[in-house]
């Protein structure tokens, strides 16, 4: 049964000459281009001289009312005059790239498609083969970053993920947060050996690198050392979550010292129920209603040790919670470090030594309050595709994938504002 419509194509310099029904209900349109010259494949000048059409083409492009659509085209061949033995060449038009079977805009949605979503999903929506998908992530997703795209790198983050299983196969993973407050992913890098870090980034181009202010880690040193070799102008900031797992870990330790001292010669039905009050002590104080303030208390008073070492982890994150800037925070620091030593504890002197040791990493975090939230907000994004995905052990996969999901609903959104901008200027 002959259709008839008017086919929305919009594609640029294209005039639309027939269009038909296919077996299986596709959509077959012909097209011709509306351009009548060509850049000269040897000179590069261009040319107007036609002189002929190449065989036809068939592109698979956008559906129209539910149904599948393929372009065909005949492109324009023009004659150089200017090269010796007038060599020809072929017509290229910007909607479509003569070594792919589909158009830019068909491709362009299968991307689209694909963010927060898995190849085999998309491969099945479009009736394609899941190598095809992949192809189409190979010829459009750079696999390294593009940095023409970015005019200033604030912050920088960098965190190790592992891809397998029991903590296997690691991988660095650097991020960037800009002025304006926008994530975006730089490198998946292969492994998180201090060389390849250093290696990247020093090959980030020195305009940017002047950008970068700070740089959010845990404590690591192979990053810490590459980044003093890399960005030399760069404040290293140590999450302060990182530092408050060393801490809070220390006070961990004595409450269990504590309480399997206190029950060692009690019978069982005497026992402390350290089951149910180790929650409460890993609460802030304030948080806890006044029943189980109850509870910590009358723990507090069959060990002072551990009442002490509490209080002591409260006051360490006052600081970090109240501090206004960095010449406070040492002076207050140092005064939490005097207290400790006069108490006479000893579970924090591990602790003690790992602060002595990122002193300043530590410190710049109290001269903008910038930590690593950003970066492990964005590493459960990395998470959660490797799950989507049923694994994905590629690095470079990997990062095609995640600016996918990162930048590329803000492209679209980019795409689509101008559009509706152009529209309603007309």
């Amino acid at each position: 049964m002959p259709i008839t419509l008017t086919v929305p194509l919009d594609l640029p310099d294209v005039r639309v000459l027939s269009h038909r029904m296919l077996e299986g209900g596709t959509v077959l349109i012909e097209v011709e281009s509306t351009l009548q010259t060509a850049r000269c494949h040897r000179c590069g000048r261009e040319i107007d001289w036609f002189h002929g059409f190449d065989r036809p083409i068939r592109l698979r492009h956008l559906p129209v009312f539910g149904r599948d659509v393929v372009v065909e085209i005949r492109p324009k061949r023009y004659q150089c005059p200017y090269c010796g033995g007038g060599p020809t060449t072929t017509q290229r038009c910007a909607w479509y790239d003569p070594r792919r079977p589909h158009t830019t805009a068909f491709e362009q949605d299968v991307l689209k498609r694909l963010i927060h979503s898995t190849v085999a999903d998309v491969s099945r929506q479009f009736g394609l083969g899941v190598k095809a998908v992949e192809g189409i992530l190979d010829a459009r997703l750079a696999p390294t970053v593009d940095w023409t795209l970015f005019s200033t790198l604030e912050t920088l983050g960098i965190d190790e993920v592992a891809l397998l299983k029991g903590h296997g196969h690691y991988v660095a993973v650097i991020w960037a947060r800009d002025v304006d407050g926008q994530n975006h992913v730089l490198a998946v890098l292969p492994d998180r050996l201090r060389m390849t870090v250093q290696s990247f980034l020093e090959n980030i181009p020195d305009g940017l690198k002047a950008t970068v202010r700070w740089v959010c880690m845990d404590m690591w040193e192979g990053y810490a050392s590459a980044v003093a070799a890399a960005l030399p102008k760069a404040q290293v900031v140590v999450d302060r979550f990182h530092v408050a797992v060393h801490y809070r870990d220390a006070v961990d330790t004595l409450r269990q010292a504590e309480c399997h001292r206190l029950n060692a010669d009690r019978p069982p039905e005497r026992a402390i129920p350290t089951a149910a009050l180790r929650p409460l002590l890993r609460r802030e104080w304030r948080s806890l209603n006044p029943d189980q303030q109850g509870k910590v208390i009358e723990l507090f008073e069959q060990t002072p040790t551990l009442a002490s070492a509490y209080v002591l982890r409260t006051l360490l994150t006052a600081i970090f919670d109240q501090t206004p800037d960095r010449t406070t925070a040492q002076s207050r620091l140092q005064l939490w470090v005097t207290q400790v030593k006069a108490s006479g504890l000893h579970c924090f002197d591990k602790f003690l030594d790992t602060l002595d040791h990122w002193r300043d990493g530590i410190l710049n975090y109290f001269e903008g309050g910038h930590n690593s939230g950003f970066v492990e907000g964005l590493n459960n994004k990395l998470k959660l595709l490797k799950r989507r995905c049923f694994g994905l052990d590629d690095p470079i996969e990997l990062f095609r994938r995640l600016w996918l999901d990162i930048e590329g609903p803000r492209l679209w959104a980019c795409v689509r504002s101008r559009e509706i901008m152009l529209t309603h200027g007309a």
